[in-house]
């Protein structure tokens, strides 16, 4: 193999890879010169030694070679086998990878203004307004929502998986997630212990349903986030945009409930920052530090319900999530977090 596979889809998640691209450039002196370096004029990849060379630097290669290596690592040059093209005996090359080259002026905006890449609306992070947060309880009977449950009602292990794409100018593929989830638990051996309700289209009033009549072990939400809130569904069919509730609401519905989940999964985007107002309800919370794409989304989810139904631990399900996103080469493999204030909790299985 000559050349490095592209794995960044920069036509499905545009926003969200231009953003992990800043964020892995960063400000980095070193490798800022070396990214600049390749970059610049020419289009013929280089060597290390040629590199170094002209970045004065031939006396500690191995500074450059570590830039190198973090900038291919993620994807923001791509690297190759030399071939005979460059007479020095270096074995790689390095050269532009066209997807940076054609966003690499907003990713350098980015990096040099990590405040401002936060509030770029992405598929997952769209542009909402958390003080509009307040919503009118429904003053109807709720209707129950529409489920699709995969075993009986007895199950050990109750998911119940709330899956929300209410804008339709920021799509998302939760539906896709919802069946690699599906999936990754029906091929479990212990399949016949694990049920899986799918919530579509989730409102406040679902929520509360949902957690008084099927008692979730674990509350995952998939959609979009950020700012301290999620974006839940619209009341109504033809209304668009979805509705904001922020975390404080949401902790106290959880609060407000006989039996709160083990665990809370906040697959959207920026979820990490206050999620810990969550821990006095729910032992254990997985949020995302960051824009997280379709892709990514849903290879986690799927690793991670896949490990946990063998009865392995949250942390060991967790942990292997992540690691099956780094050998698929996202961008955001690092984004999902495990809070916790008791580590106890996070090392218990749930079958």
């Amino acid at each position: 193999m000559s050349k490095q596979a592209p794995v960044i889809n920069i036509s499905g998640d545009h926003e969200e890879t231009i953003l992990q691209l800043a964020k892995h450039l960063g400000r980095s002196r070193n490798r800022r010169v070396v990214f600049d370096l390749i970059y610049g004029r020419g289009t013929k990849p280089r060597s290390k030694k040629q590199i170094a060379s002209q970045l004065g630097k031939t006396g500690n290669t191995q500074v450059v070679q570590d830039a190198l290596d973090e900038l291919a690592k993620h994807h923001l040059i791509v690297r190759m086998e030399n071939g005979g093209q460059v007479k020095d005996g270096s074995r790689y090359l390095y050269g532009k990878a066209e997807s940076v080259r054609a966003n690499r002026d907003k990713i350098v905006k980015y990096a040099d203004n990590p405040s401002a890449a936060k509030k770029v609306p992405t598929k997952r992070r769209p542009a909402v307004e958390v003080a509009l947060s307040f919503v009118k309880p429904a003053s109807r009977p709720s209707v129950p929502s529409r489920t699709k449950s995969v075993r009986g009602a007895r199950a050990k292990l109750k998911i119940a998986l709330l899956i929300t794409n209410p804008d339709s100018l920021a799509s998302l593929q939760t539906g896709v997630e919802a069946r690699y989830i599906d999936e990754s638990i029906r091929l479990s051996p212990r399949a016949n212990e694990v049920d899986l309700k799918i919530v579509p289209a989730p409102t406040l009033p679902t929520l509360l349903d949902t957690l008084n009549s099927y008692g979730p072990t674990i509350l995952h939400f998939s959609g979009h986030g950020g700012g301290q809130a999620l974006v839940f569904d619209n009341e109504k069919a033809g209304e668009d945009g979805g509705t904001v509730l922020d975390f404080d609401m949401i902790a106290s519905v959880l609060g407000a409930t006989r039996a709160n989940p083990k665990l809370l999964m906040l697959v959207a985007c920026d979820t990490v920052d206050g999620a810990e107002r969550f821990l006095g309800e729910v032992p254990v919370v997985i949020a995302m530090s960051d824009s997280i794409g379709d892709e990514a989304a849903c290879d986690f989810s799927a690793q991670f319900y896949r490990t946990l139904s063998t009865g392995e631990t949250i942390s060991n399900s967790f942990a292997q999530a992540k690691l099956m996103l780094k050998a698929k080469g996202h961008a955001d493999a690092d984004l999902p977090t495990l809070l916790t204030h008791n580590p106890s909790a996070a090392d218990r299985a749930l079958l």
